[in-house]
């Protein structure tokens, strides 16, 4: 019976590597089951690994989980607000140990036994989270209140709680925030405040807020277009790419994104492009520094780069490939027909979009 022998083939051999790795089996048995079980109750964000590991610490079985060292530190997600877009694959050390910390605290445990089996890094950091969390109180679930709907709140008392002391409310309530009407005047007025916050997680959620209420007035612009030159380079990228979705580009912060695009750091040479991108035409002077933003696509094999340029090439140039043959043929030939494939595949996909009445 080959079938049978085949099969019994497969289970000693699943049986000798979860007899060589019980830690990481039981790990991944506890996290598929905590995933089913959110599933079966239509959790909203179900799909997201991240967010599974996270329900595995808050019901009690993450300790298997928090003792694997997978990596130190996970890949670095520059925008950290639109997490739910990006989410990432797992929780990194950092993470698991205040999830570890809110674990503990929501259950009003001050020094709980089970955090000796925890790592010594994420043993020490867990530690002082939950010193920091019973000290402050500083979160938006409250343990007291469990019950209560916390996420079913009208838009004027999301508005209250964005003025709340603590950071983590202010942050639930920015990014809970939705157009209105009557309290328009109101929100243009928190966006403000908020937008010159010490805190530079709430000024990078203030900023989503302020894409998400599409407030594209005078005084949120000119909030936006000071923080473009903050010297904190995720506030500088996610202002800049705000103010373009808002329509809100000036000369001046046209001349940052172009100092952007000659940047070091991926996500901030991406909002530099995109904000140039939008433009119709560029100065002779800012397309120079397009090209040699173009050229280090090229030369680093970065795609979505290549191709952010060469859609803004079709859209600042009458003829692109011209272009692209007078920057690379001497210097570059090896890019040239790399970036003009670009180029033509930009344009054979605006040909092919039907136009609109």
């Amino acid at each position: 019976m080959p079938g049978k022998y085949e099969a019994d083939k497969r289970v000693i051999i699943l049986n000798t590597e979860m007899d060589r790795e019980p830690l990481l089996t039981a790990a991944t048995l506890i996290h598929h089951l905590v995933g089913d079980l959110l599933h079966l109750h239509n959790f909203e964000y179900a799909e997201f690994p991240e967010l599974v590991d996270l329900a595995v610490i808050s019901t009690g079985l993450g300790l298997p989980q928090s003792q694997i060292p997978l990596v130190k530190q996970s890949a670095m997600f520059w925008d950290s607000t639109f997490w739910f877009a990006t989410p990432r694959p797992f929780l990194d050390s950092h993470g698991k140990a205040y999830a570890n910390a809110m674990a503990a605290w929501v259950r009003g445990e001050k020094d709980p036994e089970w955090t000796s089996q925890l790592p010594g890094e994420t043993k020490r950091a867990m530690r002082k989270s939950l010193k920091y969390l019973r000290g402050s109180n500083e979160a938006f679930f409250n343990p007291q209140t469990a019950g209560s709907p916390l996420l079913k709140q009208s838009q004027g008392e999301w508005m209250k709680l964005a003025t709340d002391a603590s950071t983590s409310r202010q942050i639930v309530a920015l990014r809970y925030l939705q157009p209105n009407q009557s309290l328009q005047s109101q929100q243009e007025s928190l966006l403000i405040d908020k937008l010159q916050s010490p805190s530079r997680a709430v000024v990078l959620h203030t900023i989503s807020a302020a894409e998400t209420l599409e407030l594209a007035s005078d005084s949120v612009n000119s909030e936006l277009q000071l923080l473009v030159d903050h010297r904190d380079d995720e506030i500088q990228a996610k202002a800049l790419i705000a103010l373009t979705r808002l329509n809100g580009l000036n000369e001046m912060a046209i001349g940052s994104a172009a100092k952007m695009v000659d940047g070091n750091a991926r996500h901030v040479v991406y909002a530099g492009t995109f904000a140039l991108a939008s433009q119709e035409t560029l100065p002779e002077d800012i397309l120079e520094i397009a090209d040699r933003g173009f050229i280090r696509a090229l030369q680093a094999c970065d795609y979505e780069f290549v191709a952010m340029f060469a859609a803004a090439f079709t859209r600042w140039l009458e003829d692109p490939r011209a272009h692209i043959q007078h920057l690379l043929q001497d210097d570059q030939p090896d890019y040239l027909e790399i970036a003009l494939e670009a180029v033509d595949s930009v344009q054979e996909q605006a040909a092919a979009v039907p136009a609109s009445n």
